[in-house]
């Protein structure tokens, strides 16, 4: 999407940066083992399994909303197969990555979404389609070559559910599909012989299945155990069951090794065990784990060297077969549902050239927008996760829910809290000074706890130099924070707490923060089966919240709002800091208060009927606007005069977040459409205009902030859902791009490309050299001109001049001095022949100065005049 400025006409792109899902489907490695295939929506990422790199991208040629399932047949390692949403299945080419074949699947009017794709071989895929007015799945094979129907699995009627598992195995040669639906049953079907499938029973929900070409079947269920079927599972009397049972959570994942001798599982205790099928007596029954993973596990892919395991934070974690974490990859998001519903803020850090953007639970991640990478994860509230138990599968763990970073980048101001509805709320407030160290660009400076008594951050401002700092909090009331020096180390401080009215708010009275002792902890005594466990109540489904807790925008556990009251008409909202430190600016409800930040006095209050029922956001101007101060309603934007204290201007908008750039005057702000407007407080016409860049349907831009600026230009980074990264940047001219080979003109044969596009004669015709010599002259003069109209500051001190040139600038002139000669010689001219008069033209200089007639005369002048008198001389040196 490309926008145009105003002012100047410069073409703005908006274009999306970072944010989307690496963990909705299964990832495969390569058949050499050396890149991992990962779908992002429509389009397929290659990585470096060594380096973590995206070296890589395939693409569709037909426009598709999402792709479902990706996969390399067995038989052949030249060809990847993809489908989409819809059956459009694509074939590339691994080599080169170009699209060979697509082909659209004849799918059934009424089951035409595709919610799973395999491969059976080389001609045919397995595919099971539904549709959202179905109760049941369609089950079905199709030709890879022309999208047909090859058979269809009518016999088997498994209900249609958004939890799907489905795996390709085989017994004597024969193909079967094990399926698991979230539901107490595990189904099987054989690909050869339509009629015959089974289901089997479960008295816990299978969550997910696995299988392998030596007939091995294994399936996970929601009380953590691992079933083994080996034999004809099509016989019952022939097929033996083992039971392992080290996880106590529901496992959302399984897989098997390539060889088959080794099980992969994990779910929600973030931890990754392989189980030993060896027959070896030293290897029976043994475990090998990696813990401590940052995030659930979600899908596990094997090769015969490596391990994949996606991750709710958004990340894959590879592992190599002895168990030992050798890469990540690693994209924004993987947030918590908590977080989502806290809205951290987007800050820029201009030292870095980076963005401070929400990451896992109690983590921020720095996104470099150089690299377009997550450079680090700083760990903010530095405590272990809570694990989670079978009677409270969310626990509700400690959030960060506000940042700010001073413009000069030297401090980052943190807020951590956590209100599980029970316990007395955690609540802190962290200082952390930037450090040049390589493993983490912030050291922890000050803590402390409890800063607004329990009561959460709203709101944090910095100075631009980073001297003092303002927090909000739903206490109604604003503190003030003063960096000082004590024994030589500098600690933040609370100087005082400014409130508009009495300062007691009767969010203080709610039981959570004075009757937090209590007996019965979030039903601990009780010992009862959850229903979780063996029933699906699907839209109050807890495994299905879970399972999408890195997409949910509300909170889990409702026992929290079930406790939440009114914060009161004095509610605080935003506050701001001016460009010169001298005056505080907060929201108290409907009322914009300004405060004097030396005295802490309140010096007015600004108030407008417009502005009900509550203020937002608020931000000085910077530069020329620094009188003028922007603020924020559900509803409208104002922009008030400091000189006159009146409101210069209000547009009705519905602004969803607005921010202002410390380094200009200007500011942008963003409305529920999803419209972008950079404009300065000095006219309500803004500079930049754009309706809609993002549909509102999809989701709200919630945060902004401004990048690198320069005194034309400008960056925008903008954050959608709490994870999607988008920039409004100025659009890249052809002219300070590289020149692009193209491949049309590449020579075809391997000579032609040892020889240059362009071929330069190393004969030049005399020509040249005259137009050359004469605009020697014209060059001079012209370089001449552009020294003198250079900036002051810019040109080099006048003793580092030479003389010839001071003179030449200057206009003077100097008579050059006769040097005496001899009488002239009497010469015989008997022959009364003259000689001719030859007048030789005197050489041209180009500013460049005889040094040695300069010198010579210099000399003489010093040998002409008396400056040692010899009497001097003979008695200073005794002579």
């Amino acid at each position: 999407m490309v926008v145009k400025i105003n002012s100047n006409q410069k073409n703005y792109v908006f274009k999306r940066k970072a944010g989307r899902s690496l963990i909705e489907h299964r990832p495969i490695f390569s058949p050499n083992e050396e890149s991992l295939v990962v779908i992002v929506e429509n389009v397929l990422r290659v990585y470096n399994v060594k380096t973590g790199d995206c070296t890589r991208s395939l693409e569709t040629e037909t426009p598709v909303n999402a792709l479902v399932g990706i996969e390399f047949p067995k038989k052949q390692d030249y060809n990847l197969y993809g489908c989409s949403d819809l059956g459009l299945v694509i074939t590339w080419t691994w080599e080169n990555g170009a699209v060979l074949r697509e082909v659209q699947l004849n799918l059934p009017v009424h089951a035409n979404i595709i919610y799973s794709f395999n491969l059976i071989d080389e001609n045919e895929c397995f595919v099971i389609s539904g549709n959202p007015s179905r109760k049941i799945f369609n089950l079905g094979s199709y030709s890879l070559r022309k999208g047909d129907l090859v058979t269809n699995y009518s016999g088997l009627v498994i209900p249609q559910n958004d939890i799907i598992s489905v795996a390709i195995g085989s017994i004597r040669e024969e193909k079967f599909a094990a399926i698991a639906n979230g539901q107490c049953k595990v189904y099987f079907q054989n690909l050869v012989q339509p009629e015959m499938y089974i289901q089997k029973q479960s008295r816990f929900r299978v969550l997910s299945v696995a299988a392998n070409q030596h007939g091995m079947v294994a399936y996970t269920d929601a009380l953590g155990r691992v079933m083994v079927l080996r034999g004809n599972l099509f016989v019952p009397n022939k097929t033996a069951q083992e039971t392992l049972h080290w996880h106590s959570l529901p496992l959302f994942a399984v897989s098997f090794t390539s060889i088959g001798n080794y099980l992969i599982t994990g779910g929600m205790e973030k931890v990754l065990v392989k189980w030993s099928f060896s027959e070896l007596a030293q290897k029976v029954d043994e475990k090998k784990f990696i813990p401590r993973l940052p995030g659930l596990v979600r899908f596990i892919t094997t090769s015969n060297s490596y391990i994949a395991v996606s991750l709710s934070n958004n990340s894959i974690v590879i592992a190599n077969q002895q168990m030992y974490v050798s890469n990540t990859i690693l994209e924004c998001g993987g947030l918590s549902s908590v977080t989502r519903s806290l809205g951290s803020k987007l800050v820029y850090m201009k030292p870095l050239d980076s963005l401070i953007i929400p990451g896992r639970t109690g983590f921020l991640q720095l996104y470099s927008t150089a690299t377009d990478k997550v450079l680090y994860n700083i760990d903010i509230t530095e405590t272990n996760s809570i694990p989670a138990e079978r009677y409270n599968i969310t626990p509700i763990e400690t959030e960060v829910t506000t940042a700010a970073v001073s413009a000069n980048g030297q401090w980052l101001v943190t807020s951590e809290y956590r209100n599980d509805g029970t316990n007395y709320p955690e609540e802190k407030l962290k200082f952390w000074s930037a450090c040049k160290n390589n493993a983490c660009p912030f050291i922890l400076n000050t803590c402390v706890n409890l800063s607004h008594g329990g009561c959460d951050v709203v709101s944090i401002a910095l100075s631009n130099n980073g001297d003092f700092c303002v927090t909000s909090g739903n206490d109604q009331k604003f503190r003030i924070w003063k960096v000082s020096v004590i024994n030589k180390k500098k600690q933040w401080s609370c100087l005082t707490a400014c409130y508009y009215s009495s300062g007691v708010s009767h969010y203080q009275s709610i039981p959570v923060l004075n009757e937090y002792k209590h007996s019965n902890i979030l039903g601990l005594v009780s010992q009862g089966e959850r229903p979780y466990l063996t029933m699906d109540l699907f839209g109050k489904d807890e495994i299905r919240k879970v399972l999408n807790v890195h997409k949910a925008t509300t909170v889990l556990d409702e026992r929290i709002a079930e406790k939440t009251v009114s914060k009161g008409d004095l509610a605080m909202g935003g506050v701001a800091i001016s460009q010169d430190g001298s005056l505080i600016a907060a929201w108290f409800g409907p009322k914009l208060t300004l405060w004097d930040s030396h005295l802490c006095n309140l010096r007015t209050t600004l108030s407008h009927v417009a502005l009900r029922p509550k203020g937002v956001h608020v931000h000085f101007g910077n530069h020329d606007a620094a009188h003028y101060l922007v603020c924020t309603t559900e509803e409208c934007l104002a922009v008030w005069s400091l000189l006159s204290l009146t409101v210069t201007y209000i547009v009705r908008n519905n602004p969803v977040c607005l921010a202002a750039d410390p380094f200009s005057n200007r500011m942008v702000v963003v409305t529920r459409d999803n419209d972008v407007h950079v404009f300065t407080p000095h006219n309500s016409s803004p500079i930049l205009s754009q309706n809609r860049v993002l549909e509102p349907s999809a989701g709200v831009i919630t945060h902004c902030t401004f990048g690198k600026t320069t005194e034309d230009d400008a960056k925008i980074y903008f954050m959608r859902n709490y994870s999607e990264i988008y920039c409004l940047e100025p659009e890249k001219s052809t002219e300070s791009q590289l020149e692009v080979i193209s491949h049309r003109n590449v020579p075809k044969s391997k000579f032609g490309q040892l020889l240059a596009e362009q071929q330069v004669s190393e004969v030049t015709s005399t020509r040249a050299e005259e137009i050359q010599q004469l605009n020697v002259e014209s060059l001079a003069s012209s370089a001449v001109s552009q020294f003198l109209s250079a900036a002051p500051h810019m040109i080099p001190p006048v003793r580092m001049l030479s003389t010839s040139f001071l003179q030449l600038i200057s206009g003077y002139t100097e008579n050059e001095e006769v040097e005496p000669t001899e009488a002239p010689m009497e010469v015989d001219t008997s022959d009364d022949e003259e000689a001719p008069k030859v007048q030789l033209p005197k050489p041209e200089q180009l500013c460049k100065a005889d040094y040695d007639s300069i010198k010579n005369k210099k000399l003489k002048k010093i040998l002409d005049q008396n400056l040692l008198d010899s009497e001097t001389t003979m008695e200073v040196f005794s002579l």
